[in-house]
């Protein structure tokens, strides 16, 4: 009888060209997952990658402008900065009022519950790691940071950082009566685009800049 199956088995062409082809899709699949494993861990991460793939400021966005002494009127999307931290490779990063999906591929964008520099508040501001913020994670304490608004320059200095669950939200909160840039990022970056349930933020206090009404 186990003659006979041996003997069905190198009959059937249909089997034996299964088992010759096997292979073939295996190392097709093992060679995808190479691939996988080597964008999200090294490629992703990288802050060329980021720069190929970083969508510039649309020359159409309009920047408001203010009238000397007056705080001006900004609108949501619009930008009403322009961010540099000292030390980072990446330059001039726009900053725009909001932080959907589409504002944090063309910059940083601002949570529209926080106060603008010079409100005497906290000014939340977010980017992507793979661009944008991709050096946040290693900014040393003392780091100085600016903000070129439509309204005047201001001057920050980190100093400290904070990891926090991207389901908590109090570090967002609002606090009045001492100005603070609170910049955060996913966290952390060495894992490229896979989900990350962390975010990194540096805190910074104020060292120049104009004061202003939170209710002008």
């Amino acid at each position: 009888m186990k003659q006979e199956k041996r003997t069905s088995f190198k009959k059937n062409p249909f089997l034996k060209g299964f088992f010759l082809l096997l292979p073939f899709p295996l190392v097709f699949g093992a060679l995808i997952c190479a691939v996988v494993v080597l964008f999200q861990s090294v490629i992703a991460p990288s802050p060329y990658f980021g720069l190929l793939t970083y969508n510039k400021l649309d020359p159409s966005v309009t920047i408001p402008t203010a009238k000397e002494g007056e705080f001006p009127v900004i609108p949501y999307e619009s930008q009403w900065a322009t961010l540099n931290v000292q030390g980072w490779e990446r330059k001039d990063i726009p900053v725009f009022f909001g932080d959907n999906k589409a504002i944090l591929k063309k910059g940083a964008g601002m949570w529209v519950n926080s106060r603008f520099c010079g409100q005497n508040g906290k000014i939340v501001i977010s980017a992507h790691v793979t661009t944008d913020f991709h050096e946040l994670e290693v900014t040393p304490i003392g780091t100085l940071v600016t903000m070129d608004t439509v309204y005047g320059p201001y001057v920050y200095e980190v100093t400290d950082t904070l990891i926090f669950n991207y389901k908590d939200s109090s570090p967002l909160k609002p606090a009045d009566g001492e100005e603070v840039l609170f910049m955060y990022t996913c966290y952390p970056r060495k894992n490229g685009y896979q989900f990350k349930t962390e975010r990194m933020a540096l805190i910074c206090k104020k060292v120049e800049g104009k004061d202003w009404s939170a209710d002008e």
